[in-house]
């Protein structure tokens, strides 16, 4: 589990629980780093921190920029964007950009706090043992595993929840969670 990670607003907040349940993420920091770049045509250096880093599983790094849409849209922000991504290429460095609405997705926002609930670091119950056994042989709905560990929809919902916070279980984000959810096992292969 990640330590106590500071964040500056509710996107930011959406952010931190994305990277906690991606399966693709590894490790994540808040504000890891402050850069200095020079700006042509200014004596003044471009300070900038980046909201977040991301080691991926892959042991790529990639720096993110957490940003609501509307203000991506503006002059004064592209133009710093594009100075950003020419002097992070220059040293070989990945900055990336997420923005509300990819946070927002659909259901996203709603399942992500949801997944977060669920996160403890008990180990693996029997049960949970069970359904990803279940899930080993392909994507199950949660109707289906809840009928085949003979167990309430409500208390497989929390089982299959903690699973993904585990990262050893994926269903859609973006989708409403309900009894016709498709659970997958997640495969690291």
């Amino acid at each position: 589990f990640p330590v106590t990670i500071r964040h500056e607003g509710y996107n930011e907040f959406l952010a931190c629980h994305y990277f906690e349940s991606s399966t693709q993420v590894i490790y994540f920091e808040a504000q890891p780093q402050r850069f200095t770049f020079p700006q042509e045509n200014s004596n003044r250096p471009l300070i900038y921190t980046p909201d977040f880093l991301v080691r991926l599983r892959n042991q790529q790094e990639v720096y993110f920029e957490i940003k609501p849409h509307s203000i991506t849209l503006t002059d004064k922000f592209r133009e710093k964007w594009q100075l950003l991504q020419k002097v992070f290429g220059e040293r070989g460095l990945c900055l990336e950009l997420i923005t509300d609405r990819q946070l927002m997705c659909g259901q996203m926002a709603e399942n992500l706090k949801l997944v977060h609930r669920y996160m403890t670091r008990d180990d693996v119950t029997e049960v949970q043992a069970l359904i990803v056994s279940l899930l080993t042989g392909g994507p199950h709905s949660l109707k289906d595993i809840s009928i085949r560990i003979q167990t309430s929809e409500n208390i497989t919902e929390g089982l299959l929840l903690n699973l993904v916070a585990k990262k050893l279980v994926s269903f859609p984000l973006y989708a409403e969670l309900n009894s016709d959810t498709v659970f997958t096992r997640v495969n690291y292969g």
